[in-house]
């Protein structure tokens, strides 16, 4: 309690708008909407195709996604992602969707590519791995994460099954449940929050932190302007009535903006925390500036002899 007492609260606030404006982060959140844009279908129907080829019957398993993502999402953006995804699996044969799982997961792995930009501009440090270990990692990631997606919702369909057998016809089990489910979905986004911000950016030495500032900023960030814009939408949803049929589009964009910045919003507040930290110290970070700069100054040199 003394150390948030004794925080200083004002070099925090001013650090972090320093940090938002240095890092461009609200242009890195759109950038990063873009190519969620992209890989966001790919990843479903990689998700579905896989419950296809582990799963005899995935309609449960289907159901419960989309049950979650109705919660989540705003209305329209999630009836235009249902009806999207019935057409594509409508259209496409078993055969067709194996075929292309890797196809499916290069293409959904972009996010991730965009994902990792973003996060070495927000913790300002610089990628030196070569392009195919990059690639490599992204693909691992979105597997990972894929996987993830599929054992939590086979665990949270079993447990609801399992309960609904042993509890009848009691409210208080049901509601002891359905509060379970959350309590492991939050658990899902801290795991899934604490990979992206010690996995991504291209530290020095690796660094593993369950729990972080930015981690439970970022859900809580994230749940916030999720409500607040499905909230807007159902008094003064005006998108139809400007964009026509391109409507639910710019809202899906605009939903996913809002994930991405506040995924980045997180990223941001670890970093300035970490240099704020006595164990990091004024000189350590004025070392990391100064290996910035020659950094730089070799990439501007090696420009310069090329040309």
């Amino acid at each position: 309690m003394n150390s948030i007492q004794n925080f200083d609260w004002g070099r925090f606030a001013k650090k972090l708008q320093g940090k938002a404006d240095e890092t461009d982060l609200f242009n890195r959140a759109a950038q990063v909407a873009f190519y969620f844009s992209f890989a966001f279908f790919p990843l479903l129907l990689f998700l579905m195709t896989l419950f296809g080829i582990v799963l005899d019957k995935t309609d449960t398993l289907q159901g419960e996604l989309y049950r979650y993502l109705a919660q989540v999402m705003p209305a329209s953006a999630y009836q235009l992602v249902r009806t999207t995804m019935d057409e594509i699996i409508a259209n496409s044969s078993g055969g067709k969707l194996t075929i292309g799982l890797v196809a499916t997961l290069w293409s959904a792995s972009a996010g991730i590519d965009s994902l990792r930009s973003a996060m070495n501009s927000v913790y300002e440090v610089d990628e030196t791995s070569p392009w195919w270990k990059l690639k490599l990692q992204s693909l691992l990631f979105t597997f990972l994460f894929i996987l993830l997606i599929g054992v939590a919702l086979t665990v949270i369909t079993a447990g609801v099954k399992l309960a609904e057998t042993a509890a009848g016809d009691s409210d208080i089990v049901k509601w002891t449940v359905v509060g379970a489910q959350w309590i492991f979905l939050f658990c899902v986004l801290l795991f899934t929050t604490a990979a992206i911000y010690n996995w991504l950016p291209s530290f020095e030495k690796f660094r593993w932190v369950w729990v972080s500032p930015g981690a439970l900023v970022a859900i809580i960030l994230w749940l916030i302007l999720t409500a607040g814009f499905k909230t807007y939408l159902h008094y003064f949803n005006s998108y139809n009535k400007a964009y026509g049929s391109l409507g639910a589009v710019i809202i899906l964009m605009l939903w996913m903006y809002l994930t991405g910045l506040a995924i980045l919003a997180g990223g941001a507040i670890n970093s300035v925390l970490t240099e704020m930290s006595p164990s990091s110290g004024a000189e350590q970070a004025e070392e990391h500036q100064l290996e910035h700069r020659i950094r730089e100054e070799k990439k501007t040199q090696k420009k310069k002899k090329k040309a």
